[in-house]
């Protein structure tokens, strides 16, 4: 131990006799081992952390398999859930919920929440008691009894956390219910669009939706048996699902199965997105290792001489590498400590790209684990790149040091540090392409046809509820009211109500005929409803026909709109004016195509187009209630926001509006997640170039100095300034060569990994490796002219004098 104690002292004072190099060493350490500490807390958090469930490595989610359409799963219909349940061996239980959403107006001003319908099993099968009170009960379930359990939010800010809450009312859409249990705080399934779930009512089933097999709106969760495994409950849900595509083969023909762990079904592509990104930072600290390694290669051949008369007098050789080694413990024990410092700018960075409902550790929190990682990691580091140059310290020889004592060379570690040189190169073009496909990506995002006009356009819901506008023409009223008071406002240009905004639902779509043409089976088109200048209003394009409006009212014939997708798959060559379609059921009315509009971009960047329809609302009944309000307008589109809650309330003084945004920003918040990935990478590539240009920059400036007798003799014999430059930069570009010619190979394989993360970009994008191939290549030269310049300015008189 005091051994130990005593070669840390001199590792110390080597550090603090060479502050520069200390210095550049700590902070290039600290940034490595910041950003994979910032990495591993939040992995540890998304992968290993519990879930706030019991047991939840048995909970699962079961969807319906439907790639035939074009994406691999879609939303359970109620009468599929049913039959699933009620026919599976794998679950100790099923249970399933929708979304919801309420106008609240107790306890405070009117406010609109969002929450869930969920079957009485639902708390059950996920293994969760309530923080106060109890969840549904089976027959409150099967009545629809007027009863909520609200989340442990709500029951702070309505009720102030009073224990009173329970059996306390809420007015809620209109009608009371009775609080019968609060959740936990931590609690949380499936948030919409990141905002948080409030309550929960019972779901309720009527005997139509539970024969229903069309629509696909449920999410359903169940647990594993103990004694059943994940696989053997995929193949039994597979078979049932064949089974009832024999018993409904209009229906479930082609409808299978998915059964998928819920932490994997809640992180969707995060968790691959994460692992990319502990990849690049790992390549980082590598390089840094690398960096740091020749750097110490470069001291120990200054000290040459110094350890090898250490080692004539008889100094053990063990002792000087524990020496070396100390000095390494030393640099990365400080580059760890202040990594910690580095690690929560890069931790709230990476929280942007993880789902909600996992409970990452604040920022600042310095847990056991995140400590005894980077303590850990910061050993290893130390170990790392002190290995080489102790190696080449404990083969040091009086004789060699003697005889190469002011004549040239290059020392015998010229090879390992070229060798560090090339990795480096290979590891930052590696990290170069990925950044440079995550920049294409996100160009290309910014630039592909949304299908209508965002810049312009305000958005906020303002749902009626179905208690208090169960009549069709009360609604009607409400809508033409706030319409023609929101379009006298100063600036806005039109206003019109739809029932889902582009980008805001992969869903919400619906079966179809075509008169007098054959459809295929299980084919449905996405289905949108408004008011009559809703195109109009989102700014679609119209590419034949006309667009609805004022005539397409409740008693005029029945029209609709497609898409260009619908056009072309059905109309191929032709058009489709004229022709008449049905959606739904064999009930519903024809409607007549009258017009055809480019394609938009409903369910966001990642999916393709399907065929899509639009149709007026006052035309559909009760079905498809337009709940969102669209304002197109010039000038400052929040200050219209007081305006329009003023007439909203003046309409309805119970009648709340919520999710204000402007259209611009729901396009930008689907590319939250790969912008935030693309900044992480560009920095971590950042890094990754500017220590590999070190990295070249100090092998070359070294070598200058090893060789400065050799290249004082070739001045003196003659040999010109440009041959001495170009001798040096030939040395540093065969390094760069090799680095990038390794580079290629693996970023040609590493980045098809990537193609899930990438938009309308190929993985081996040809374009961004010549790209970064050029900028590379720019600042090697750049790294490798500076050295060379230096030894073209020699004086051989006097290099030859000093030898």
């Amino acid at each position: 131990m005091s051994s130990l104690l005593t070669d840390l002292r001199h590792g110390v004072r080597l550090v603090l006799r060479a502050p520069g190099f200390s210095a550049v060493a700590i902070a290039t350490l600290a940034l490595g081992i910041g950003a994979n500490t910032a990495i591993f807390s939040t992995i540890n958090d998304v992968l290993f952390r519990p879930l706030p469930y019991g047991d939840p490595d048995r909970v699962v989610m079961v969807w319906e398999e439907v790639s035939y359409l074009g994406f691999p799963r879609n939303t359970p219909a109620p009468a599929n859930y049913l039959d699933w349940k009620t026919r599976n061996r794998s679950f100790t239980d099923m249970a399933a919920t929708r979304g919801a959403a309420a106008n609240l107006t107790t306890g405070g001003p009117p406010e609109q929440v969002l929450g869930r319908r969920t079957t009485a099993n639902f708390f059950s099968v996920l293994d969760v008691e309530p923080l106060a009170g109890r969840t549904f009960t089976d027959e409150e379930d099967r009545s629809g009894a007027p009863v909520a359990v609200i989340s442990y939010g709500l029951w702070q800010r309505r009720f102030g956390g009073s224990r009173s809450a329970i059996g306390a009312e809420l007015m809620m859409n209109g009608a009371a219910r009775t609080v019968i249990g609060v959740m936990p705080a931590d609690f949380s399934f499936r948030s919409e669009a990141g905002n948080p779930i409030e309550f929960w009512t019972p779901m309720q089933f009527t005997p139509v939706e539970a024969a229903n097999r069309g629509g696909h709106y449920l999410n359903v969760v169940a647990r594993l048996r103990p004694d059943v495994s994940l696989d053997q409950a995929r193949e039994e849900m597979q078979a049932i699902a064949a089974q009832l595509g024999r018993e409904f083969p209009d229906t479930n023909g082609r409808v299978g199965s998915v059964v998928t762990p819920i932490r994997q079904d809640l992180l969707g592509n995060t968790r691959f997105a994460l692992v990319v990104l502990m990849g690049a930072a790992g390549c980082v600290l590598l390089i840094a290792c690398a960096n740091l390694a020749s750097l110490m290669l470069s001291r120990t051949a200054a000290r040459r001489s110094e350890m090898a008369l250490r080692v004539a007098l008889g100094a053990a050789t063990g002792r000087l590498v524990r020496q070396m080694v100390a000095e390494s413990m030393v640099l990365a024990g400080a580059g760890g400590l202040l990594g910690l410092l580095v690690a929560p700018a890069a931790m709230s960075l990476l929280a942007r790209l993880i789902p909600p409902i996992f409970p990452l550790a604040p920022a600042a929190r310095l847990s056991p684990a995140l400590l005894a990682f980077t303590a850990g990691l910061s050993i290893v580091t130390g170990l790392v790149f002190s290995i080489v140059p102790a190696v080449h310290a404990a083969r040091a020889s009086l004789n060699d040091a003697l005889q190469q004592g002011g004549r040239s060379g290059t020392g015998g570690s010229s090879f390992t540090r070229d060798a560090l040189v090339v990795a480096q190169v290979a590891a930052a073009l590696v990290l170069l392409i990925g950044a440079g496909l995550m920049i294409r990506t996100l160009a290309n995002l910014q630039a592909a046809e949304l299908g209508f006009k965002s810049a312009g356009l305000l958005t906020m819901r303002t749902t009626l509820p179905q208690t208090k506008y169960a009549d069709e023409t009360a609604r009607l009223a409400f809508y033409d009211s706030v319409l023609r008071r929101v379009s006298a406002l100063p600036g806005v240009e039109s206003a019109a109500y739809v029932s889902m905004l582009p980008f805001m639902s992969q869903g919400n779509t619906t079966s179809f005929a075509i008169e007098n043409k054959v459809v295929e089976q299980g084919q449905d088109a996405v289905f949108r409803a408004g008011t009559p200048r809703h195109l109009q209003t989102l700014g679609v394009q119209i590419l034949e026909g006309r667009l609805p409006d004022e005539r397409d009212a409740p008693g005029a014939p029945p029209v609709t709109v497609v898409n260009d997708t619908f056009a072309r798959l059905y109309w191929p060559g032709g058009s489709p004016l004229g022709s008449r379609i049905r959606f739904g059921g064999a009930a519903a009315p024809w409607r007549t195509v009258i017009g055809v509009v480019r394609d938009v971009r409903e369910r966001g960047f990642d999916q393709s187009a399907k065929p899509g329809a639009y149709v007026v609302y006052s035309q559909l009944g009760n079905a498809w209630i337009p709940d969102v309000l669209a304002i197109r307008a010039a000038g400052d589109l929040p200050a219209l926001v007081g305006p329009i809650r003023q007439i909203v309330a003046e309409v309805d003084p119970e009648q709340p509006i919520a999710a204000i945004r402007t259209m611009n920003e729901i396009v930008d918040q689907a590319m939250v997640g790969r912008r935030q990935q693309m900044t992480l990478l560009a920095i971590f590539a950042g890094l990754a170039l500017l220590l590999a240009s070190v990295g070249l920059y100090g092998v070359l400036s070294y070598a200058v100095t090893r060789r400065r007798r050799e290249i004082g003799v070739r001045l003196a014999l003659g040999a010109s300034r440009t041959a001495v430059v170009s001798m040096i930069v030939r040395h540093g570009l065969l390094l760069t060569g090799a680095g990038l010619a390794a580079g290629f190979v693996l970023a040609w394989v590493a980045t098809r990994t990537m193609s899930t993360m990438l938009y309308e970009v190929a993985a081996t994008d040809l374009p961004t490796f010549a790209g970064v191939f050029a900028v590379l290549a720019a600042v090697a030269a750049a790294a490798c002219a500076l050295p060379a310049l230096r030894a073209s300015r020699l004086d051989p008189m006097e290099v030859l004098r000093q030898a």
